[in-house]
């Protein structure tokens, strides 16, 4: 048998799936031709998909030395290392291999993945139409140069490239989302149904795309659909990368807890907004905290605040999945806790390979993880009153309050600004929406011109969008029959003037499905009410949590004809609205929500409780909080 048909079988090995017998037969055949590139090649392949990440690299580095003039072991290289997550060599190797081959549509592709990696996502963008400039008919280069235009926030360009991709393949997941995603960010709701019935239809094949588990929560009130979502996400984090059997690590048996908090937003973010009392509040006698950031420094106050708050603070942006996770388990982390989920900038592999002997899912993202190793998902009552219990794949933590932290409620250092000074008229009823556009639907919007038409006078004020977007909003209120310029825009201001300008209307008028979470924590926070509707869904039921702690439950209604009903209302009986800002005034001091101390004591109970099974060698259970 020649090596060429040996080097075949094993092949045909990888590609089934049996990786043992495959590196067997590779390994022999080094024996035989120790300098053969295509066997270290091959055998390269076969070991990074059994997870071997540094002697995959070996391999591939030896056969790349091997075959100089080869552009194959060298892109293979620059792929692997960048999907280990060695982000600068592989940005080293695969520019040298473009500037040898600038001809290669797959190299100057796999470059540009490199670059974004690297936080230049320009440059990844001039890779990218190079790369549909040599192939114009491969798709892979279309989906990550839409990907990276809609996170430039180029949604227009995105859609564009989207509707190229579709051409090329109906089928594309990819373009699917992204092109749903991009209209969401346009407020252009054409064809709003016929893209989540798309996007539906693609998770039920199993289709897995970035971020589709987060946007379909902007999509839908409904926790098992939201479920089945994370599940594909999961599964994509987990495919080909030896995790189906994580680690099972042992717990400490003794000494303060060991918390590690892992997110990518230690920085200006909403997250750190909410979350700086608790890292600030935790018993140092009885707990050691540290923080885990994935993420970009952007040397705002809020990073050096966690820099400071923090027992030790790790900055591992640059590091791959695999030194993180070896390094977290050499710290002896007792609990390690997800701020992020599936949004931006997250590592799901780090808790999918398990980190620490405890994993807790909690805040950044609304839903079950549907991570097998994820032990935990910290909730309250209100969050359990819907169909979360039935979804999540972990046992649940039930807080006695609200599970969201929050810090003090301080007065902010600015004044709330004059009316006039905002745009908007001083005698005429405010209703605002500070939520992000993407949380806007058609049938909110529809909901919201409803109540305009029935209280005269009144307006509308949003946080103000890009143009093309306010000039969807303006056209898409003159189909409903409101005048536009009842729409109008607030400015974006400093994060102080900002909640000190959530004093200014008289009622906030929450989004659904997706609820407002930090944006009904400002409302709350300047003493003004906000009508919200809770779902059955935990995004949906995230601001009936807040206002039900803060003493207003009233203001919490369960169908869209029960919203638009009490808007009406509260327009037309001052006297009720009043009352309501006058109970959220008293709420603000009295009440649990922006009491950081009492919110550490609670979470401190649970993760003891964690622990404790952990060191009993007992697997997770449901931890209730308010259980004596």
């Amino acid at each position: 048998m020649s090596m060429k048909t040996r080097l075949q079988a094993a092949a045909d090995l990888l590609h089934q799936g049996r990786l043992g017998e495959a590196r067997t037969k590779l390994l022999k055949e080094l024996r035989l031709t120790p300098q053969s590139a295509a066997a270290l090649e091959l055998l390269g392949a076969v070991t990074f998909e059994m997870g071997k990440y540094d002697e995959a690299l070996d391999y591939l580095h030896r056969a790349a030395r091997l075959a100089p003039t080869s552009p194959g072991p060298w892109l293979n290289l620059g792929k692997a290392q960048l999907e280990a997550g060695y982000t600068g060599e592989a940005a080293t190797t695969l520019e040298n291999a473009v500037r040898r081959w600038p001809d290669i549509a797959e190299g100057r592709h796999s470059y540009g993945n490199a670059l974004l990696a690297q936080g230049r996502p320009q440059l990844a963008v001039e890779e990218y139409r190079a790369a549909i400039r040599l192939a114009p008919t491969q798709v892979g280069p279309y989906e990550n140069l839409a990907r990276v235009l809609s996170d430039l926030k180029e949604f227009q360009a995105a859609c564009d490239v989207c509707e190229r991709i579709l051409k090329l393949d109906p089928s594309s997941g990819a373009a699917h989302y992204l092109l749903a995603r991009s209209r969401q960010m346009l407020c252009a709701w054409d064809g709003h149904d016929v893209q989540r019935a798309k996007l539906a239809m693609l998770v039920e094949q199993g289709e897995a795309v970035p971020g589709m588990a987060l946007v379909s929560m902007h999509l839908w009130d409904d926790a098992g659909l939201h479920r089945r979502f994370a599940e594909v996400a999961a599964r994509c984090e987990s495919a080909g990368k030896n995790t189906t059997h994580p680690r099972k690590l042992s717990a400490r048996r003794s000494g303060r807890i060991r918390v590690a908090y892992v997110s990518a937003d230690y920085r200006e973010h909403p997250m750190a907004r909410l979350t700086g009392g608790l890292v600030e509040g935790h018993d140092r006698d009885r707990f050691e905290i540290v923080g885990i950031s994935l993420g970009q420094d952007d040397n705002s106050d809020e990073r050096q605040h966690f820099v400071r708050a923090f027992d030790r603070f790790v900055d591992v942006r640059e590091s791959s999945v695999g030194a993180i996770i070896r390094m977290m388990r050499e710290m002896e982390i007792d609990i390690a806790v997800d701020l992020m989920g599936y949004t931006t900038d997250c590592r799901p592999r780090l808790f999918i390979e398990r980190v620490a002997p405890v994993q807790v899912n909690y805040l950044g993202f609304p839903g079950t993880s549907a991570i097998a190793a994820m032990d935990y998902l910290i909730v309250d009552p209100f969050i359990t009153g819907g169909a979360l219990r039935q979804s999540a794949t972990e046992k649940l933590v039930i807080l006695p309050d609200c599970y969201q932290a929050n810090d003090r409620s301080e007065p902010t250092t600015a004044d709330p600004p004059g009316r006039s000074s905002c745009g908007l008229p001083e005698d005429a009823f405010v209703f605002c929406s500070f939520n992000h556009r993407k949380k806007l639907t058609p049938d909110v919007f529809d909901l919201w011109m409803r109540i305009l038409r029935q209280v005269a006078g009144s307006v509308l004020w949003l946080v103000k969008p890009p143009d093309q977007a306010m000039t969807n909003l303006r056209r898409e209120a003159e189909r409903r029959g409101v005048d536009p310029a009842r729409i109008i825009f607030a400015d974006r201001v400093p994060n102080d003037q900002h909640i000190a300008r959530n004093a200014v209307p008289d009622l906030h008028l929450d989004t659904f499905p997706y609820n407002a979470h930090t944006t009904a924590s400002d409302a709350l926070r300047a003493g003004c009410p906000i009508l919200t509707r809770a779902g059955t869904s935990f995004p949906a039921r995230v601001c009936g949590s807040l206002l039900a702690t803060i003493g207003v439950p009233e203001l919490i209604t369960h169908s869209a004809e029960e919203y638009e009903a009490l808007a009406v209302r509260l327009a037309h009986d001052r006297a009720l609205l009043s009352g309501l800002r006058r109970r959220i005034e008293e709420g603000r001091s009295r009440s649990p929500l922006f009491d950081p101390a009492r919110f550490c004591r609670n979470i401190e109970r649970a993760y003891e409780a964690m622990v404790e099974l952990a060191r009993a060698g007992k697997p997770p259970a449901e931890i209730d909080v308010r259980a004596p």
